[in-house]
């Protein structure tokens, strides 16, 4: 792990006003006077007797007629494609789009979705920082299992409760990851959840062929594989001194598909917002990244496979990346529904597994400081949900981890979770209706500000 330090912030660029435009004048002249009599005229001759003279008769020819001149189309508006880029519900509309049918892991949607954050990421210069893949260095894929059934469908008994007290998973609670490079603790870890996970079907155990636990093998017999999922990642270098250490800033894509009626579940709030925020703050870390700002390296993933019980999230940290394993990682901040209720509260956990606050304490409360209209309320009424997000794949490896998240029911601290949480009707509707979609962006803006400060902080003497 890396060092633990101190908070020192960087100015933030502006943008140049557009010139105006300049308009035409045009003249006009007088036709000249005669100055002379026409010839022939003779004074002599005009008596009143005279015979009256002809009238002049002046004949004006009729101009052809010509079709109506169509006006000069308007020119089109420049459209700021940072702007839109930078708005997280620009990709929450894609990401909770019933064309990704739910971002199941494994799935085309998932597929997709992966392939959406990949080209968005190149698009601001990002680099695929997955060595180990030389293929894809933006994926990191690996096989999903369950001993009993498809894991993690709706309505499948192991369906977890929708409170507080059961938000998120466990680790391997409705999946998980199998191959032979398994670390002995994780492979307790799968022991402990397969025995659980029989005992609540009243099935019965399979005993260890030799020694205290199921070898991976044993376990491979014992479970059924549906596929590939993906962590998606991209890598913005540091340029700083403690550039080879990297802060991973993190969110799941994957969301829990259809369920048994046939109703996407789109997941928009769980977690296109948090998927999203990371998406929306790519171009400003990128020109902070371009003008030397920050110190140590950032970290995007996006994980697969939460919603089957952390596999993704778990799987990277088993299966490190040179250059990003747990040694060089200076931090952790993981985003997961944050796009519901009021803008102006978040809940967070800021703790270690003894409750004790770690550094991202202080790096939250001067980022919120900084922003021109900081959050009213940042609670800590959610520390029940330490273990049961992809933060905890590093927390148990002792890595400092920032877990942010909308709120619960209660403006002031505690309640419910939304009553659309892993429900059909979780859609972008509603994050518009409470809040204007200004809830996601003002978390992205805080998360910016906390990356920043995290990627810049002072080694301690």
């Amino acid at each position: 792990m890396a060092t633990k330090v101190n908070d020192s912030p960087r100015p933030l660029p502006s943008l140049p006003p557009r010139a105006a435009v300049a308009k035409d004048a045009r003249a006009s002249e007088s036709p000249a006077k005669p100055t002379s009599a026409p010839p022939g005229w003779n004074a002599d001759r005009f008596e009143s007797s005279a015979r009256a003279p002809r009238p002049l008769v002046c004949t004006v020819p009729t101009p052809p007629p010509t079709a109506p001149v169509e006006p000069a189309p308007a020119p089109e508006p420049e459209v700021d494609s940072a702007a839109v880029d930078s708005d997280p519900m620009t990709h929450i509309a894609y990401l909770s789009s019933d064309e990704l049918q739910g971002r199941d892991s494994p799935s085309a949607g998932l597929d997709a979705a992966s392939l959406y954050v990949q080209q968005h990421v190149q698009k601001y210069g990002l680099l695929g920082p997955n060595t180990n893949n030389p293929d894809n260095a933006f994926e990191q894929r690996f096989d999903v299992y369950s001993f009993a059934g498809r894991p993690g469908v709706r309505g499948e008994s192991g369906e977890h409760a929708h409170t507080p007290s059961t938000y998120g998973h466990a680790l391997f609670e409705g999946g998980f990851y199998l191959d032979d490079n398994m670390p002995k603790e994780t492979l307790a870890l799968l022991n402990q959840q397969y025995e659980k996970s029989m005992n609540a079907r009243g099935l019965p155990l399979a005993p260890p062929r030799a020694g205290a636990q199921r070898s991976v093998e044993e376990l491979r017999q014992l479970a059924s594989a549906s596929g590939q999922a993906v962590n998606t990642m991209a890598l913005l270098p540091g340029s700083g001194p403690n550039k080879d250490e990297v802060i991973v800033v993190m969110a799941h894509l994957d969301h829990d598909g259809v369920d048994r009626r046939g109703n996407v579940l789109n997941g928009a709030d769980d977690n296109a917002s948090g998927s999203a925020v990371l998406m929306a703050a790519v171009p400003e870390l990128a020109e902070a990244a371009k003008r030397g700002e920050l110190d140590r390296s950032v970290l995007l993933l996006w994980t697969g496979a939460e919603e089957k019980g952390l596999v993704g999230s778990q799987y990277f940290v088993d299966h490190p990346i040179p250059g990003l394993g747990m040694e060089e990682i200076a931090g952790v901040i993981n985003v997961d529904m944050v796009g519901r209720w009021d803008d102006q509260r978040l809940s967070v956990v800021d703790t270690n597994s003894r409750g004790q606050p770690n550094y991202f304490r202080e790096v939250l409360d001067q980022a919120n400081a900084k922003l021109d209209d900081p959050f009213d309320r940042i609670n800590r009424d959610i520390n029940v949900f330490r273990d049961r997000q992809d933060g905890a794949s590093f927390g148990r490896k002792g890595e400092d981890v920032l877990f942010m998240f909308e709120g619960l029911s209660n403006p002031n601290g505690g309640g419910d979770l939304i009553p659309e949480y892993h429900r059909a009707d979780d859609d972008i509707d509603l994050i518009l209706r409470d809040n204007g979609g200004e809830k996601p962006r003002r978390i992205k803006d805080l998360m910016v500000n906390v990356i920043g400060l995290a990627a810049n902080r002072t080694a301690e003497p």
